[in-house]
């Protein structure tokens, strides 16, 4: 992401982010509620969210379990276990039911959007080991 270096992003001030006159080798990591609720409400994670499900439903199709296995192999690098399987599929319905009943377009497409935008909010995700 191109940024001008002078002008703080705002989703960062959530992520510890170093001072932008200094350098900086080594960053302190910290986990707040308040970065999931920044992820959730930031523009750029919900537009990066329903690209990587764009990239999804044209792989998957309509099978959640393939789609689920696939986000999870993509964004953390593993497959989930079956409790996480699970769940992510059973929101996945609840998801497209909701949304439907919503009156929204496509609602497989938004709710794949809204699992996608969880994922990112794993620490899996957001801190590499």
């Amino acid at each position: 992401m191109f940024h001008k270096r002078v002008v703080p992003y705002p989703l960062f001030q959530a992520f510890d982010r170093p001072d932008l006159l200094q350098s900086c080798a080594r960053r302190e990591n910290t986990t707040v509620a308040p970065q999931a609720l920044a992820l959730l409400n930031d523009t750029f994670a919900r537009s990066s969210a329903e690209d990587f499900a764009a990239r999804l439903l044209q792989e998957c199709g309509d099978n959640n379990a393939r789609l689920v296995r696939t986000t999870f192999e993509l964004a953390i690098g593993r497959v989930p276990t079956d409790p996480e399987s699970d769940a992510a599929v059973e929101f996945l319905n609840s998801q497209t039911i909701s949304r439907a009943g919503r009156g929204q377009q496509d609602a497989r497409t938004a709710a794949v959007a809204d699992f996608c935008q969880s994922i990112f909010g794993l620490n899996e995700f957001i801190y590499v080991d």
